[in-house]
């Protein structure tokens, strides 16, 4: 099946929070796995923070939706 989203900065931290549901894991839990693929070791609290005061990095980013199965597009505005 194929999922595309299309995440909104207003609203980033909701959607990152609903896709992590959607595909089985809690926020906790997608921590641990970043944590331990990239090899880092900040906390959950830290990156809800980002996503609160929308100042999260693109790296981050990619890192959540990789962990998720997902891949960011960029795609031109029509």
């Amino acid at each position: 099946m194929n999922k595309e989203f299309k995440l909104e900065v207003e609203n980033l931290r909701n959607q990152l929070k609903s896709l992590t549901i959607m595909e089985g894991l809690t926020l906790t839990k997608l921590k641990i796995l970043i944590n331990e693929k990239y090899d880092k070791t900040d906390t959950l609290e830290n990156l809800t923070n980002k996503l609160r005061k929308k100042t999260i990095k693109v790296t981050e980013l990619a890192e959540i939706v990789d962990i998720l199965g997902y891949e960011i597009i960029l795609k031109k505005k029509l």
